[in-house]
C-alpha cells in the first residue's frame, strides 16, 4: 500500500498544473488509501514546489565509491538549521526519478522512532542511519545497477526543505589473472616458472580479465617495480609482458609478482611466480682413488666412483667401455644438492686390459650437453696362452721324417718371464741329437718319428700365477709293425685248436690282415675265416693237424701308409710241461722284521703254455705242509711268521695244462742276524736292491685284491685240534718265540715289486697293512698306512683261496666268494697278491675276543700310534 501511495503522489509531483485538476480517483481507493502526511501535503502542488526542484543542480555534491559487493554509506545532513527546529522527513531519490527509493517519517514521533520505508527493489540492502557520527543511507551489498546520482531531501518543521546530491562510483575489481611463458605460451605458470636453461630469454606475459575502472597492471621484485607499463587493454584485457634477458645461475629461485589494482578500495589482484632454472654439470671426474690409470686384477672385484657437480637438477652419470654402455654393472647413486656421485662395481677380466672406462655425466634437460671423464684400465692376470701349428702345417697328415713347428702365443700383463715346452707333460729342452729345437715362443721338431707322437703343451708364469695352454695332439702316422713284449712262442698238441694273438703298433690302425704259416712244406696263407681283426689285433684259430703243421705263423697288418714291412712271427711247437724254476733266494735286510723273508726265482722255459707257480713251505723237522700258496703269477713270495732258529723248507714247482716241473726246494731258517740270505745251488749272489717297505705295501695290497680278492677267508685248519677261524685287522706281528704256527705266504706279481718290499720295510719290526685304501697316504718307513675296515668276519676250512687271471678259483681245495671274484675281476694286470695269517695271542687265549669287543675292528687310524703292531689278516689255527 505504501508504494502504490507513493507513486501516485510521485506522479501528480511530475505531473503539469493543468492535469493536476484531471486527476480523480475512485471513492474506494481514496478511501482505502491511509497516506502519510508528507504524502498528502505534495498533493497540494504549487509554483513555489515546482521552483524548487528546478534548483537541485546548486545543492551540494558529495562523491562516494564502493566496491561492488561490498557496502557504502551515502551521507546526508539531517541536522535542523534551527535549535528549535526538528526533522520531520528524509527522502532519497536515485537518478532522475522523482520517485523516493527510501523514507524517514518522524513528524509525529522522535526521529529515533521515526518509521523507514525502502522500495522493493532495494531488497532490504538500505537502512537509514540516525547516528550523530554517521547520517545517511548505508548500501549493502552494492550492485553495478546502485551507480549514479543520488538525493537526500530532508523536510523541516520550521526551516526550509534541504537538499544534498551524492555521487556513488561502483568499483568493481579485476576479475582473473593468468601469467604465462614464452616457453609454454599454451600452459599457465602457477608457482614455478621454468625450468629454464642457463643464458635463456625468458617472456612472462600477466594478462588481467576485467576490472572496473580498468586496472593498473605491474611486476614486481621483491619491492622493486620492474615493469608497469601495459601493452594490450583491448575490451576487458589488460596485459603487461615482463621481458628477461640472459638467465644466469643467480636468477634461480627468483620472485616475481605480478600485480592488478583499480582502486583502493580492494586488496590489489597479484600473483607471484618463482623463477626454476636447470644448467649442465660443471664438471664430471673420478674421485681419488680412480683417476688416472687403475690397476685391478682379474676377477678381483673394485670399486670406482664418478662425482659430478653443478648440474641441476643433479646430472645423471652413464658408465661406458671402450664406447659401450656398462648396464650390466651395478650402480650405486648418492644426490646431495646438485652433486651426484656413482659407485661403478668392477669385476674385470684379462679382455679388459687397456679398455677405456669413461663415466659421463649430463643433465636430463639439456642431453646434449655432456661432460665425461676417461681412463684406461690396466688388469692383471695370468698369462693366457694358445699353443698353434704353424703355417701349412696340418696334425691330421704328419708322417714320419716331417717337420713341425708349434707357436706358443702368449697373452699376460705383467709380462711372463718364459715359456716352458712340455710332451706328454715332460719338459723340452734344446736336444740336437733328437732334432728338438726350443725357443721362447716356437718349437721346432724336425724329422719326426713314432716316438713324437703325443701331447703337446706350453706353459708360462707371471706374478699373477701359471697358466698352461691348451694340447695339441700329435699323432705321427707310420705304417704297422710288431709289438714289443707279446707272446712268440705257442705249445699245443695235434688236433687241438690254438688261438694265436698279433698285436702292432700302427697309426692310423690297420684295415686288414695276412696270416701265412710256414712249415716244412712251405708258406701258406691262412685262410680268412680262420681269423678275426679288432683294431690293431688280429687272432687266428691254427690247428696242427700233422707234425708238419708245426712251424712259424706270419703276420702282417695293412694300415693307409702300406704293408708291414716284416711280419710278426708266432712259433708254434708242440707243448710241454714247464721248466723248473732257477735261482731262488730268500733273503731279508735290515728294514724287516725278523719274521720275514722274501724268496724269489727265477721262472723256466713255459712249455709253450701259460704257467703258474706254488710255494709250500715246511717245517724241516715235520713233514706236513705248514702253508701252500698256489697259482701265483710269478714265483716271488713273502712268507711272515716265521720262528727264530726253526729251519724250514720252502719248495717252489711251475706248472701248466701239460703238467708240473720238477720242484726246486731250498732250506732258510730265521735268524736274529740284521740281515739274512740263502741262495738256492744254481743262484746268483747279486744283492737284491731293497727298496721302502711301506711303498710296497700300497702295491702288495692291490696285488692282494688281484690275487686273493679283496675279501680273504680264513679257513679252519685240521691240526691237532680244531678251533674257529676268523679274521681281523689288528694284532700284533710276533717277533717272539711263542707256540703256535704262524705262516704268512704272499704271492706278488711282478719281480719290481719284491724290490720295493726289500726297499721300503718299516724299521722296528712293524710293517704297515697289506690292505690299503686306494685313495690313503703311506707314511715313512716306521708309519702305518691309512686302512680299510669294513671286511666281514668269515671262516674258511681249507688253505687260502686264490682266483686265476680268469676269474676262477685258483686253488682246488680252497673255498671261493663272490667276494674274492669281485675282487680279482676288477684288479689291474700288476696286482696279485694274498695273505695268510695266524691270530694273534689275544685270540688264542679268548677265541671270542672279537664277539665280546666288535669296537676293536671298527676303531680308527688316529688310535693307532706308529709303535701299534702291523695290521694284518690272520687266521687261527690249533698249537
Amino acid at each position: 500500500m505504501w508504494s502504490c501511495v507513493l507513486v501516485v503522489a510521485t506522479a501528480a509531483l511530475t505531473l503539469p498544473q493543468h492535469a493536476t485538476s484531471a486527476l480523480t480517483l475512485p471513492q474506494h481507493a481514496t478511501s482505502a488509501l491511509t497516506l502519510p502526511q508528507h504524502a498528502t501535503s505534495t498533493l497540494r502542488l504549487n509554483k513555489r514546489a515546482t521552483t524548487a526542484l528546478n534548483g537541485l543542480e546548486d545543492s551540494p555534491l558529495t562523491k562516494v565509491r564502493a566496491v561492488k559487493d561490498g557496502q557504502v554509506l551515502l551521507p546526508c545532513d539531517m541536522e535542523p538549521p534551527l535549535l528549535n527546529d526538528s526533522t520531520h522527513l528524509v527522502l532519497f531519490y536515485h537518478g532522475d526519478g522523482g520517485t523516493p527509493i527510501y523514507s524517514l517519517d518522524s513528524r509525529s514521533v522522535s526521529l529515533e522512532r521515526a518509521s523507514h520505508w525502502a522500495e522493493q527493489e532495494l531488497g532490504g540492502r538500505a537502512y537509514m542511519r540516525i547516528g550523530r557520527n554517521q547520517r545517511g543511507l548505508l548500501l549493502e551489498k552494492v550492485q553495478l545497477k546502485d551507480e549514479g546520482d543520488y538525493r537526500c531531501r530532508v523536510d523541516f518543521l520550521e526551516s526550509p526543505t534541504r537538499n544534498l546530491r551524492i555521487r556513488l562510483e561502483v568499483v568493481v575489481p579485476p576479475g582473473t589473472m593468468t601469467i604465462t611463458s614464452n616457453y609454454a605460451p599454451d600452459t599457465r605458470v602457477e608457482g614455478r616458472a621454468g625450468p629454464y636453461p642457463e643464458g635463456a630469454q625468458v617472456i612472462l606475459s600477466c594478462q588481467v580479465i576485467g576490472g572496473r575502472p580498468r586496472p593498473q597492471v605491474t611486476w614486481w621484485h621483491e619491492e622493486s617495480l620492474l615493469d608497469d607499463v601495459s601493452e594490450v587493454m583491448t575490451g576487458q584485457v589488460t596485459r603487461n609482458a615482463l621481458f628477461l634477458t640472459r638467465l644466469t645461475r643467480t636468477d634461480l629461485n627468483k620472485t616475481l609478482t605480478c600485480q592488478a589494482v583499480n582502486s583502493n578500495l580492494s586488496i590489489p589482484l597479484s600473483e607471484a611466480v618463482i623463477i626454476d632454472m636447470m644448467y649442465p654439470p660443471t664438471s664430471v671426474r673420478l674421485v681419488s682413488g680412480s683417476e688416472g690409470q687403475v690397476t685391478l686384477t682379474e676377477g678381483v672385484q673394485r670399486y670406482l666412483t664418478c662425482e659430478a657437480r653443478g648440474s641441476r637438477p643433479p646430472a645423471r652419470l652413464q658408465w661406458f667401455k671402450n664406447g659401450l654402455p656398462l648396464n650390466h654393472y651395478t650402480q650405486q647413486v648418492e644426490v646431495n644438492g646438485e652433486v651426484s656421485r656413482s659407485r661403478l662395481t668392477l669385476t674385470p677380466d684379462s679382455a679388459d686390459n687397456g679398455a677405456l672406462l669413461t663415466c659421463r655425466g649430463f643433465n636430463p634437460g639439456l642431453p646434449d650437453i655432456v661432460l665425461e671423464n676417461t681412463t684406461k684400465l690396466s688388469v692383471f692376470y695370468k698369462p693366457q696362452l694358445e699353443l698353434q701349428l704353424g703355417l701349412n702345417l696340418d696334425l691330421d697328415n704328419v708322417e714320419e721324417n716331417d717337420d713341425i713347428i708349434f707357436k706358443c702365443i702368449v697373452k699376460s700383463n705383467p709380462s711372463i718371464t718364459g715359456v716352458q715346452w712340455a710332451h706328454n707333460g715332460v719338459p723340452l729342452r734344446n736336444n740336437m741329437t733328437q732334432q728338438v729345437q726350443v725357443s721362447r715362443d716356437t718349437l721346432l721338431l724336425k724329422a719326426v718319428t713314432r716316438n713324437s707322437s703325443g701331447t703337446y703343451t706350453c706353459a708360462a708364469a707371471n706374478s699373477e700365477g701359471a697358466s698352461t695352454s691348451n694340447p695339441l695332439i700329435l699323432a705321427v702316422k707310420f705304417p704297422p709293425t710288431c709289438r714289443d713284449g707279446q707272446q712268440t712262442v705257442y705249445g699245443t698238441a695235434r688236433h687241438e685248436q690254438l688261438q694265436v694273438p698279433c698285436h702292432v703298433q700302427a697309426y692310423p690302425e690297420p684295415f686288414s690282415f695276412r696270416w701265412a704259416v710256414n712249415t716244412s712244406t712251405g708258406v701258406v696263407d691262412v685262410a680268412l675265416n680262420l681269423t678275426r681283426s679288432t683294431g690293431s689285433t688280429s687272432v687266428v684259430s691254427y690247428t696242427p693237424q700233422t707234425h708238419h703243421d708245426f712251424g712259424h705263423l706270419l703276420c702282417w697288418a695293412v694300415n693307409d701308409l702300406g704293408v708291414q714291412h716284416q711280419p710278426c712271427v708266432f712259433q708254434v711247437i708242440p707243448a710241454a710241461k714247464p721248466e723248473s724254476v732257477s735261482e731262488c733266494r730268500a733273503e731279508r735286510n735290515t728294514t724287516m722284521p725278523l719274521t720275514y723273508v722274501v724268496l724269489s726265482c727265477l721262472p723256466g722255459w713255459d712249455g709253450g703254455l701259460n704257467q703258474t707257480f706254488t710255494l709250500e713251505v715246511r717245517q724241516a723237522a715235520k713233514e706236513e705242509v705248514l702253508e701252500a700258496f698256489r697259482h701265483a703269477s710269478d714265483p716271488i713270495f713273502i712268507i711272515t711268521g716265521l720262528k727264530i732258529g726253526v729251519e724250514y723248507l720252502m719248495t717252489v714247482t711251475a706248472a701248466n695244462s701239460r703238467g708240473s716241473s720238477p720242484p726246486l726246494t731250498i732250506t732258510y731258517t730265521a735268524t736274529a742276524a740284521s740281515a739274512d740270505k740263502v741262495v738256492s745251488p744254481h743262484s746268483h749272489t747279486s744283492l737284491l736292491t731293497i727298496t721302502p717297505f711301506l711303498v710296497l705295501l700300497v702295491g702288495v695290497m692291490a696285488a692282494v685284491s688281484a690275487c686273493a680278492g679283496v675279501a680273504v677267508i680264513l679257513a679252519r685248519r685240521e691240526r691237532r685240534r680244531k678251533t674257529n677261524a676268523k679274521i681281523v685287522y689288528d694284532g700284533q706281528l710276533a717277533d717272539a718265540h711263542d707256540n703256535h704256527d704262524v705262516h704268512t705266504i704272499l704271492c706278488v706279481d711282478k719281480e719290481p715289486e719284491k724290490e720295493d718290499l726289500m726297499r721300503h720295510a718299516g724299521g722296528g719290526g712293524v710293517i704297515g697293512s697289506f690292505y690299503v685304501n686306494p685313495s690313503s697316504t703311506v707314511l715313512n718307513n716306521s708309519g702305518i698306512a691309512c686302512l680299510e675296515t669294513d671286511l666281514l668276519l668269515r671262516e674258511r676250512t681249507a688253505p687260502l683261496a686264490s682266483v686265476d687271471s680268469l676269474g676262477r678259483c685258483s686253488t682246488p681245495s680252497s673255498v671261493c666268494t663272490s667276494g674274492s671274484k669281485t675282487a680279482s675281476s676288477t684288479r689291474s694286470s700288476r696286482a696279485s697278491s694274498s695273505t695268510v695269517a695266524l691270530n694273534p695271542d689275544y685270540l688264542a687265549k679268548d677265541p671270542d675276543y672279537l664277539t665280546k669287543n666288535p669296537e676293536f675292528l671298527t676303531r680308527e687310524q688316529k688310535h693307532i700310534a706308529p709303535s701299534d703292531p702291523a695290521i694284518h689278516l690272520h687266521k687261527e689255527s690249533s698249537v
